[in-house]
């Protein structure tokens, strides 16, 4: 699982060559969750739309908290990327969870995975901190 807001999503995009491989070669389903306020913030979202239109076993799911958009996908949901967890239904016996972006985002979306039964180990964090 990649889960991200704001520019946390950037070093998912980098990592489609690889994850393409991985999914190819050994069968590995991924799933991105990819949190903003609205479409028009959704960074890079052309280029998952596009990766997960021709990449079987990688899903794409923008969660917008404010607005959708006028014909939403039907993988888009509303709400925070934290609130779709429970769809994805996360498996401690088989899944890692890479979380990028905002700490709220990031300490919410950890426990949440904890509460799924998923260990310290399974959960790769990045929060994304401003100065004041």
């Amino acid at each position: 699982m990649l889960i991200a807001t704001g520019t946390g999503v950037t070093p998912y995009r980098s990592m489609l060559p690889q994850l393409r491989q991985a999914i190819v070669e050994r069968g590995v389903e991924v799933v991105l969750l990819q949190g903003a306020r609205t479409p028009a913030e959704l960074l890079y979202s052309e280029d998952f739309s596009a990766f997960a239109e021709a990449t079987p076993g990688f899903r794409y799911m923008p969660c917008l908290s404010r607005e959708l958009p006028v014909e939403p996908h039907p993988d888009v949901r509303r709400g925070y990327v934290q609130q779709q967890l429970a769809e994805v239904a996360p498996d401690p016996a088989r899944d890692i969870a890479y979380l990028c972006g905002n700490p709220d985002m990031v300490d919410a979306c950890a426990e949440a995975l904890k509460a799924a039964g998923l260990g310290n180990p399974q959960i790769r964090r990045e929060k994304y901190v401003s100065s004041k």
